[in-house]
């Protein structure tokens, strides 16, 4: 066999073992952002962020051909109520930019955040599909559109994915608004609609601003479905803000809390946010805690929290002053 034959038969044996890139697929009715993971000799690795726009295919980076490798994705700012996750069990950190880690595992303590990452099977890690309960398989598209028309105000009532008079005459609306018409580029259209929907929703949500004389850390309660759900935290340094819910929200649907954090010879203390009116569920360290009951049995703590302000033009903003806290130092 020829020298240069037998070399390309060689790498072709190497190259599926020292990389592997895959497919991630949306077939949701989202336009979703991902990240992925994997298990090195130093611990997990991870990057972010690829786009995926509903109905496309993209190829993940390469990383290499490990046992274990991760998933994790969120709708991106466009849609009102709030980002959307898809998620497994497995904590890694992120950032809210482009990122890429090694071997990284006290995200707090680096000043990172995290999120749960879903291990993929074996048949996943060649090609992963991203669905929703409504299952829009090759509807995906389309699906993607009514979902972003709504989100800019167009009257579309159903997300179903078939391409009905309403969706044409709402997109006609659309294209007569900005001036533009399409024809048949659906993705152009799409990244139109996706471009406004930013606009229009991007800022929206729950902002809460340090004006204190220390850092301060957040936690959030928030109504999905018919379940209560607790998170936290949100480190706060004096004079900075965190965006801790995005979306439109329903004022009596969100609360929030916070601790004042004070650097103590004999070890940090937390002064509690005073005020508070409906208990919710806490921990020492990073936490999501779904229900509201029964704290204490499910080791959790049980705090008062404080319901959040009705948004303005969507957005609801706290500021946070050093009155606003229970002093707790001797």
């Amino acid at each position: 066999m020829p020298r240069c034959s037998l070399l390309a038969v060689i790498l072709a044996l190497l190259l599926p073992f020292s990389a592997r890139a895959g497919d991630v697929c949306n077939e949701t009715s989202f336009t979703l952002d991902i990240a992925t993971a994997w298990r090195t000799e130093a611990g997990l690795a991870a990057q972010g962020w690829t786009r995926v726009r509903p109905g496309a295919c993209e190829t993940t980076p390469a990383s290499p051909a490990v046992s274990e490798q991760y998933l994790y994705a969120r709708s991106t700012p466009a849609y009102p109520g709030g980002v959307r996750e898809w998620r497994g069990g497995q904590e890694i950190c992120i950032e809210p930019g482009d990122f890429s880690f090694e071997g990284l595992a006290e995200c707090t303590a680096l000043g990172l955040d995290s999120r749960r990452f879903r291990r993929l099977s074996n048949d996943e890690r060649v090609r992963a599909v991203l669905v929703e309960p409504a299952d829009y398989g090759d509807r995906a598209e389309e699906a993607g559109l009514q979902r972003l028309l709504q989100a800019t105000g167009y009257d579309i009532r159903t997300i179903d994915g078939y391409a009905g008079r309403r969706t044409r005459r709402e997109i006609d609306a659309f294209e007569a608004d900005i001036g533009r018409g399409f024809g048949n580029d659906r993705v152009a259209l799409l990244q139109a609609l996706h471009a406004r929907a930013l606009e229009l929703n991007a800022d929206a949500g729950l902002l809460i601003c340090n004006e204190s004389g220390s850092d301060m850390a957040a936690a959030l309660a928030r109504l999905r479905g018919d379940v209560w759900e607790s998170r936290g935290w949100w480190q706060i340094a004096p004079g900075a803000c965190a965006r801790p819910l995005s979306g439109n929200y329903i004022a009596n649907q969100v609360y929030f809390y916070a601790e004042r954090l004070n650097d103590e010879p004999d070890g940090p203390l937390a002064d509690p946010l005073a005020g508070g009116t409906e208990g919710f569920c806490i921990a020492p360290s990073r936490f999501l805690a779904e229900g509201r009951d029964d704290c204490e049995a499910r080791s959790y703590a049980s705090v008062e929290f404080r319901q959040a302000p009705e948004p303005e033009d969507g957005t609801g903003r706290v500021t946070l002053g050093d009155l606003d806290f229970e002093e707790t130092r001797e």
